[in-house]
This record gives structure tokens, sequence and C-alpha cells, in this order.
């Protein structure tokens, strides 16, 4: 997955489950780190990438993610490119 795509309606559903969440809810800064364990930085640049949920601003200084969309995230994180990966070289 380069791009983030939103969950549907019954992956929400799924998701919150499995983690043991009845509802889905909007979710702070501190938390949202806990979970991902990326820093602010790091997700402010993924997600102006299209690579991380979008935030829903509350106002100048206010935001929050959902936690289905952050799980769901978690669950399914984007692809990466460039890695140091032995197992992708090409034999000679």
């Amino acid at each position: 997955m380069t791009k983030f795509t939103q969950p549907t309606p019954e992956q929400r559903r799924l998701i919150l489950e499995e983690y043991g969440f009845k509802f889905d809810r909007r979710i702070r800064e501190e938390e949202c780190s806990e979970i991902t364990s990326l820093s602010r930085s790091s997700r402010w640049k993924m997600e102006q990438q299209g690579r991380f949920p979008p935030r829903c601003h509350f106002g100048r200084n206010s935001c929050a993610w959902l936690l289905s969309d952050v799980l769901w995230w978690v669950r399914n994180p984007p692809a990466v490119e460039n890695v140091n990966n032995p197992y992708s070289r090409k034999s000679a």
C-alpha cells in the first residue's frame, strides 16, 4: 500500500472489535504517537504524502485522528521503497 485508503464501515467495526473497542472515537497526539510509535513530524510528512490517515481539525490549535483509521493503518502500513533488503537483490 503506497497511499492510505480509509477502511469501509465493516472493516472499521472489525478492527475496533479486534482491539477490544466498542465504539470509534477521536484520539489526540499522545495516543496516536503511542499506537503508531512514530514521531509527530514523521506522521505529518506521511500524511502530506497521503500515506497516513488525515487528521480532523477542531480549531486553530487542535486536531485528532479517528481511532479506527489509525488502527487500520497499523494493520496495513504503507510500502517502503528503496529499503536495503537482502532478499530483493538481483543475482549477477
